[in-house]
């Protein structure tokens, strides 16, 4: 544990430098300050005015960067609790000793009907703005990833996690991972809709496969651990590098780009745009919108874990007819996209 806080330097600048490279920036730093006095992520966004998406960023940056865990969650009652990793307790004691006078809070809390944490969908985007807008419903979008927005959910951070996650063993979607996670018995399942997915291309080049990326030395923009493109694509590599007999890390050692990751579609698509990458994996959606290639791989299950909490609230019902209302009007406007044989289905896990 000393040596990881023997590879930490804050600097006067408030900044947090991990190996000479900097990781955290100021905000950063005041969320590593809180952490030990708030009881969730949720509340340290409020706290400090750092958008909870952000938030998540932060933390997994650092994460990444010191390769081991900061945050865990603390399971009991209903849900659980944000709670710090030996290693993560040792890194906040250490910034409050550099930072001897520490930060006044600036408190900024606000209320918040629903809070939906998971999956970058932008079907979803408009249904939630609409909603806001014309509904006078008071949404939170977090657009923090599917896995990260399970945590959320298990943490009590948010009330709905949108998300899209296949298992690699069953090439189920979903559903393993909500009982993987615990959250089985405390949450139920809304049938959403399928997101056509495949590779998202340049033009002037074209790709199949795999393979096409490797052979032709393509660099890909990859999209952040915890997200369902992420675990279809890692997905991809395993069935690749078995297939020709080799170690994953050999495969992912010649994927160039495999480390350059970023949190949301548009951010995937930009970068191949703005010539910074060639490919991505993607959606249908995102190629048609920006002008780009695209070669259809499979279709995903894109669903939604509700709480029990939200589910017994007043609220629900109304919330709940006017987002399936609002998905079945607007789907046929996103190419890629068709409802699910389940869809408005809900289904306890």
């Amino acid at each position: 544990m000393k040596d990881i806080l023997k590879r930490i330097v804050v600097r006067s600048e408030l900044a947090l430098y991990v190996d000479g490279k900097k990781i955290l920036d100021e905000r950063g730093i005041r969320l590593l300050s809180i952490l030990d006095s708030v009881g969730s992520l949720l509340e340290a966004s409020k706290t400090l005015d750092i958008p909870y998406s952000r938030v998540w960023e932060y933390i997994a940056k650092l994460e990444r960067a010191l390769k081991t865990d900061v945050i865990s969650v603390r399971r009991g009652g209903r849900g659980g609790s944000l709670a710090l990793t030996p290693e993560g307790l040792e890194i906040v004691k250490y910034v409050k000793n550099v930072i001897r006078e520490g930060f006044a809070a600036l408190p900024k809390f606000y209320d918040i009907d629903i809070h939906i944490a998971g999956s970058d969908d932008m079907l979803l985007g408009s249904v939630v703005g609409i909603m806001r807008r014309d509904h006078g419903f008071n949404l939170l979008y977090s657009r923090i990833g599917s896995l990260r927005g399970l945590f959320s959910l298990l943490l009590g951070d948010s009330h709905i996690a949108p998300i899209h996650l296949i298992d690699p063993d069953s090439d189920v979607y979903n559903v393993p991972y909500i009982k993987r996670l615990g959250l089985d018995g405390m949450s139920y399942i809304l049938f959403g809709y399928y997101r056509e997915v495949g590779f998202v291309y340049r033009k002037n080049i074209s790709i199949n496969s795999i393979k096409d990326i490797i052979e032709n030395n393509y660099r890909i923009v990859n999209r952040c651990k915890g997200s369902g493109i992420r675990l279809l694509f890692d997905k991809m590599l395993r069935e690749y590098a078995s297939s020709r007999g080799e170690s994953l890390s050999n495969i992912i050692n010649m994927v160039k780009g495999y480390g350059d990751e970023v949190e949301t579609h548009g951010e995937a698509v930009s970068r191949i745009v703005e010539g910074y990458a060639d490919v991505a994996l993607g959606l249908r959606a995102d190629a048609s919108t920006t002008g780009l290639e695209f070669k259809p791989l499979r279709w995903e299950s894109f669903d939604f874990v509700v709480s029990k909490q939200l589910l017994e609230s007043d609220i629900w019902s109304r919330f709940n007819r006017l987002l399936l209302n609002l998905i079945q009007d607007l789907i046929t406007s996103f190419e890629g996209y068709k409802l699910s044989e389940k869809f408005g289905e809900l289904m306890e896990i």
